[in-house]
């Protein structure tokens, strides 16, 4: 059975105290990336749409004009009523398929990051895809508690589900808590690479191999740290059981000594 100090450990590792507010994350997501959205359309608006549909038609794309007051007009009131939480999931579901579109017609074209010099424009793939990741979280989770939509009853408050009975707590699997730390640790190791990479010396063309390199190391020595440390965590708060319990709870000696 896992002692107390392995539930502190898993609460820490976890963040339990964060768990309070997840039903806030919606919000979050909602609100900033409503914001992100309208601040987009009003430049739009404020520089006049005909530059936009102009650097619209450069790109190809049909209809510049009528597209280009779409989309200025879709993202402004689009990114308020998610600001303010109202019809929020239509307007989520509404705004990731702009993004799509938008990502498919002109930020592939610029590449995945957005680029910081020379005579490429437009923001890359990255701005699409994170702001429609916000936007998911939003269709498929509501907007969160502190939405109009939950006061004017559109949005349900959602019932929490019923407490199941706890069943006993199980000693967590060595291999399994390595794959896991493993897997962490060949994630920080491409990122802390990738990063020294960029930041030392720019983006070389064996930039990728490198991070490679730094996420196997990082996998072997995760997976051996992890399995190492859950087996001494499980050897010294292992614990052999005197007593077993019967169908009423109540302890009940072991076979072979005599009942008191």
């Amino acid at each position: 059975m896992s002692g107390p100090r392995s539930e502190t450990l898993r609460r820490t590792l976890g963040l339990a105290p964060a768990h309070r507010f997840q039903s806030f994350a919606p919000t979050v997501a909602r609100v900033l990336g409503g914001v992100v959205m309208a601040v987009h359309g009003i430049d739009k608006l404020s520089d006049g749409p005909a530059g936009f549909a102009a650097f619209l038609g450069g790109m190809g794309v049909p209809a510049p004009t009528l597209t280009g007051w779409a989309v200025a007009i879709g993202e402004t009131f689009g990114g308020l009523l998610l600001v303010v939480g109202l019809l929020s999931r239509w307007t989520a579901l509404l705004l990731t398929a702009h993004l799509c579109v938008a990502g498919a017609l002109v930020n592939v074209d610029t590449g995945f990051m957005t680029p910081q010099q020379g005579s490429a424009s437009g923001a890359g793939l990255e701005f699409p895809l994170m702001m429609g990741a916000a936007f998911l979280v939003v269709l498929l989770a509501g907007p969160g508690p502190l939405a109009l939509d939950r006061a004017l009853g559109i949005e349900a408050v959602p019932t929490p589900p019923p407490r199941k009975p706890s069943s006993p707590a199980v000693s967590p699997s060595a291999v399994r808590a390595s794959l896991i730390s493993g897997a962490i640790g060949g994630l920080i190791g491409a990122g802390m690479s990738a990063l020294a990479n960029y930041l030392v010396v720019g983006v070389p063309a064996g930039a990728g191999a490198n991070a490679a390199n730094h996420a196997v190391s990082g996998l072997i020595s995760g997976f051996l740290a992890g399995f190492l440390g859950l087996l001494t965590h499980q050897r010294r708060h292992a614990r052999t059981p005197l007593t077993e319990k019967d169908g009423t709870g109540l302890p009940e000696p072991l076979p072979g000594r005599a009942g008191g």
